[in-house]
């Protein structure tokens, strides 16, 4: 049997990739690595020594499903790993995992709306299908989590705390700040759509706080933001730890990196079709509107202004420990 394992990402933004990203780069060490995505993110990063299967985020649904069919039936592997979605995000898993029994079969299970589970069927479905289910950091009260064959870990980050580079040395070089000006850091890391409503926010941002040094990090320049304003950078984890507040979404990464390196998130739910970012938000602070999130920065800004408190990261990383997990299994 080849040693290779095969992983299923599919789902348009950052979060399903970058998660695939931080478990493949382990795995990768000791092994082929080869990661199925749609995101169109993956044709502007380092694959961390993964070797990408690109489907465009163009192409239809059903020849979408069928690539993802023929990938998976044409690739020998030791480990069929899924995202998030136990029958794929189409449903054009449900009729090929059977036929995969002699591969270890490995479900990574993250918040998702009870809803889409009971309508598919899914506790029946996966405890069929999948060897092991592993739990990325998301707690007992997942839809899933309570199945037999359930691992639990850390929340999955794509560098090891003692990967991160300097922190002063990210502001000077990445960010163009002097070091010693408090940062906020705009993260637009959710759909391309909402890419437009963090650049306002940037230049609100921008206007109430001009004594600091604002910056938005995304994959591409949005209109009407000047270039000095704009950050282009992965993994994102690197820049969230160096700055001082994190504005953006409450996604899976956003949340769990910013948690990590032990910065302020604060942080909108915007709504998605199977994840569940409310739930996540209550880690963090919510906010609803402009006016809340520059109530919320300008309260935080005067208690780091008091405290003015920093210590290194210090973090377990999920993706270590799963890698492990599935190495073993």
């Amino acid at each position: 049997m080849t040693n290779t394992w095969l992983i299923y990402a599919l789902g348009g933004g950052w979060g399903h990739l970058n998660r695939a990203l931080a478990l493949g780069r382990i795995a990768a060490k000791n092994r082929k690595v080869t990661i199925i995505t749609n995101s169109p993110y993956a044709l502007k990063i380092n694959h961390e020594n993964c070797i990408v299967k690109y489907i465009s985020e163009q192409t239809g649904f059903s020849v979408t499903c069928q690539q993802v069919r023929e990938i998976i039936l044409n690739t020998q592997c030791d480990r069929l790993i899924i995202d998030t979605f136990p029958r794929g995000l189409g449903g054009e898993l449900a009729d090929i995992l059977p036929q995969l029994q002699a591969i270890p079969r490995i479900l990574i299970h993250r918040d998702i709306n009870p809803d889409y589970v009971n309508a598919k069927n899914l506790r029946s479905f996966v405890a069929q299908n999948y060897d092991t289910v592993i739990v990325s950091g998301e707690g007992q009260d997942l839809p899933l989590a309570d199945l037999p064959n359930v691992q639990h870990t850390a929340p999955w980050l794509i560098r090891n705390c003692e990967e991160l580079p300097d922190r002063m040395s990210v502001r000077s070089h990445i960010f163009k700040v002097n070091p010693d000006i408090k940062t906020i850091l705009v993260c637009a890391a959710g759909n391309a759509s909402e890419l437009s409503f963090f650049a306002q926010l940037t230049l609100r941002l921008q206007q109430n706080f001009p004594q600091y040094a604002v910056r938005i990090l995304a994959a591409n320049c949005p209109a009407d933001i000047p270039e000095t304003l704009w950050i282009s950078h992965h993994p994102g984890i690197e820049c969230l730890a160096a700055a001082d507040i994190v504005v953006g979404g409450a996604g899976y990464n956003t949340v769990y990196e910013c948690v990590a390196v032990g910065v302020p998130l604060v942080a909108f739910a915007f709504q998605r079709l199977y994840d569940r970012q409310a739930k996540r938000a209550n880690q963090v602070y919510r906010v609803r509107s402009l006016r809340e999130t520059i109530a919320t920065v300008r309260t935080l800004l005067n208690k780091l202004e008091m405290t003015n408190n920093f210590s290194k990261p210090s973090y377990i990383n999920g993706a270590v420990q799963a890698a492990h997990h599935i190495q073993s299994y």
